[in-house]
């Protein structure tokens, strides 16, 4: 039984070195050197090699290189860099459809809307017109305030000639005219802008709307 025993450990034994012996290692040195040898020197495992069939010379198996700290590092940034870009690319695909399902839903509108391009013109015209109006309205405001302003610093100066000190009353008018009069040009400041960005919407719209319709302009329906 021992003797048995004996002989299968050493069949056992055996089995890894045949199966060592049927192998051969191919291997690029620090140098750059290509090798294929049955033995892999210790310091080459983190390096990379080949195990190659023995007989045949076919590649069994590939083992990689271990990266090595500096190229850890530069495989986490260039993985970094393409998820950044990843989710850029998505964005910019999630942007560009948001935009062209804004503007469908822009050009069903203006058909649905407008009949002729007049009707679209006549729109734009009225909203210019309220706000003309308005602008006017302030502008009147702006010249009062100013008059009032001018009287005021002209009696405050009279006091100040005269070695008075002018009344609580005249100063607290005088900052309250400057400050409402700072108030409406703010407001005129406003309603400007409102109607450059206005015509500029309309203009956008009546050119997209001849581009849909391909239709020059039409007297509007009764």
């Amino acid at each position: 039984m021992r003797l048995a025993a004996l002989l299968c450990l050493g069949l056992l034994a055996a089995v890894p070195a045949a199966a060592d012996a049927a192998r051969l290692f191919r291997y690029r040195d620090g140098r750059g050197v290509m090798h294929i040898d049955t033995n892999l020197p210790p310091s080459q495992a983190q390096r990379g090699y080949e195990v190659l069939d023995k007989r045949t010379l076919k590649v069994l198996r590939v083992v990689d290189s271990t990266p090595d700290p500096e190229q850890l590092r530069a495989q986490a940034a260039q993985r970094r860099e393409a998820m950044i870009a990843q989710e850029a690319a998505r964005k910019a695909a999630a942007d560009k459809l948001a935009a062209q399902t804004e503007r469908a839903l822009r050009d069903r509108m203006l058909l649905q809307t407008f009949a002729v391009e007049a009707e679209l013109a006549r729109l734009r015209d009225a909203k210019l017109e309220s706000l003309d109006l308005i602008l006017r309205a302030t502008e009147n405001t702006i010249g009062h305030l100013r008059q009032n302003l001018l009287r005021t610093d002209r009696l405050l100066a009279e006091h100040k000639a005269a070695g008075r000190e002018p009344p609580a009353s005249v100063v607290s008018a005088r900052e309250r005219t400057a400050s409402d009069l700072a108030g409406q040009e703010k407001a005129a400041d406003r309603t400007r802008a409102e109607q450059t960005q206005l015509r500029a919407k309309f203009d956008a719209d009546l050119e997209r709307y001849r581009l849909l319709t391909g239709k020059p302009l039409k007297t509007a329906r009764k």
